[in-house]
C-alpha cells in the first residue's frame, strides 16, 4: 500500500466543491503550492474517489454544502471513521452552519476564507497525523480555536 506522506512525494488534498469557480480557485491555490489535487462536486464523488485513493489522501477540503444526501459534516464523519489518517477541513459561507455543528475532530473554517490560512492548515496539515483534540476554527487573523 503507497503512502502519500512518504519524504518527495507530493500530499494529495481532495477538493469537495459544487460551484466551479471556487473548486477551481482551491484547487489552483494548491496545486501552485505544489500539492497533488483531486476535485470532486459532491460528497458522494470524494468517498467513491476515497475509497478508490484513500490510502494517497492526506486532507479533504470540502464545502459542508454539497449536493446530493451527503453534506461535509456527514462526510466529516465518514472519513473519522473509515479514513482516521485523513485530515478534514470544512468550509461554508451560510451563517447557519455553525462550527459547534462538527461532531468529528475535523477543523471548520468560514467563507470566504484567505489563502494564506487555507495554505498554512494544509501544509500542517498533510505533514501531520490528525490531532486527539475536538473540532477546531480557524478565527479571526487564521488563529485556531479548539471548540467544547
Amino acid at each position: 500500500m503507497s503512502d502519500a506522506r512518504q519524504p518527495g512525494r507530493k500530499p494529495v488534498i481532495l477538493v469537495v466543491e459544487d460551484q466551479p469557480d471556487e473548486r477551481f480557485l482551491a484547487a489552483t491555490l494548491l496545486e501552485d503550492t505544489g500539492f497533488t489535487v483531486i476535485e470532486a462536486e459532491t460528497a458522494d464523488r470524494a468517498l467513491s474517489i476515497l475509497n478508490d485513493r484513500g490510502d494517497e489522501v492526506s486532507v479533504v477540503f470540502s464545502d459542508v454544502r454539497t449536493p446530493g444526501p451527503i453534506g461535509g459534516f456527514e462526510l466529516a464523519r465518514i472519513i473519522g471513521v473509515t479514513w482516521p489518517k485523513v485530515r478534514v477541513l470544512l468550509t461554508s459561507g451560510d451563517a447557519g452552519d455553525q462550527p459547534s455543528d462538527l461532531r468529528v475532530s475535523a477543523t471548520f473554517i468560514p467563507k470566504p476564507w484567505r489563502a494564506e490560512d487555507i495554505l498554512a492548515w494544509v501544509q500542517e496539515a498533510a505533514g501531520h497525523p490528525p490531532t486527539a483534540g475536538g473540532p477546531e476554527v480557524i478565527g479571526p487573523g487564521g488563529k485556531v480555536q479548539q471548540q467544547a
